[in-house]
């Protein structure tokens, strides 16, 4: 049984694997609650990706003192795709592992046509998307502050903004304080999001990006996108399962 983990700024993600099955994913608060898991798991083989060394460190020395094999996802891995990135060396393994793991179900489910481009999506910390070419490149994106980070500069960097509940969008007209950084904030991200859409639906003859999305504040932003987008909580866990195989063969 593999269990693969994806450390980021704000929480842990971890699935078990039992042969290519994901039989469990838990969202965990932080490395103690994780650490209290793996108590109960008898496991001999485990994953790491993560954009988060302190945490990556303790959870690491937790699991190598366990004698439990362990995998830490680089950017020197074998991949089921080409990275075409300038900067490899700062690319965080995330954002490889979502568009490792959604172009092998793409690929698996034949879901891209021939000039397709596919977008992964990550709602957290940070707002990434992550571009694939139809040759299967790794090209890159867009990284911008997630949706909640957004609103905690404005009400922390700001003497008279609050801090509203995402849950109380309206539309896009706010007509209250609360209700225009909603707004602005909400909508700062869909329009990113349908600019990247519509610049790659322009260079690949007008055919739409397959497009995958994950993160807990995908709820806030997918129902106010006019495109298809398959939702993958585990996506990222998915890639590095991916990774893991393709290196430990």
């Amino acid at each position: 049984m593999l269990l693969t983990l994806d450390i980021g700024n704000t929480n842990i993600k971890s699935a078990l694997f039992e042969n290519d099955k994901m039989v469990e994913f838990i969202v965990h608060p932080d490395s103690d609650q994780l650490s209290i898991y793996l108590s109960k798991l008898k496991l001999t083989e485990a994953a790491i990706c993560s954009v988060n060394p302190p945490a990556e460190k303790v959870i690491g020395d937790y699991i190598s003192a366990k004698s439990i094999k362990l995998f830490r996802a680089s950017i020197k891995d074998k991949f089921n795709l080409k990275i075409n990135y300038t900067t490899p060396d700062t690319l965080g393994m995330d954002r490889v592992c979502s568009a490792a793991g959604a172009l092998e179900i793409a690929t698996g489910e034949k879901f891209l046509t021939e000039n397709q481009y596919l977008i992964t999506i990550d709602f957290g910390t940070a707002t990434t998307v992550n571009i694939v070419s139809p040759e299967k490149e790794f090209l890159g994106g867009l990284i911008s502050p997630g949706i909640s980070t957004m609103l905690k500069s404005l009400n922390e960097k700001t003497a008279q903004l609050p801090l509203p509940d995402l849950n109380h969008y309206r539309g896009l007209i706010g007509n209250s304080t609360n209700a225009s950084i909603i707004s602005g904030v909400v909508n700062a991200t869909v329009g990113m999001i349908s600019e990247t859409i519509n610049h790659l639906s322009s260079i690949s003859g007008q055919i739409i990006p397959f497009i995958f999305a994950t993160g807990g504040n995908a709820k806030h932003i997918l129902p106010h996108l006019n495109y298809k987008v398959l939702f993958d909580e585990a996506l990222v866990l998915k890639g590095l399962k991916v990774i893991y195989d393709l290196n430990e063969t």
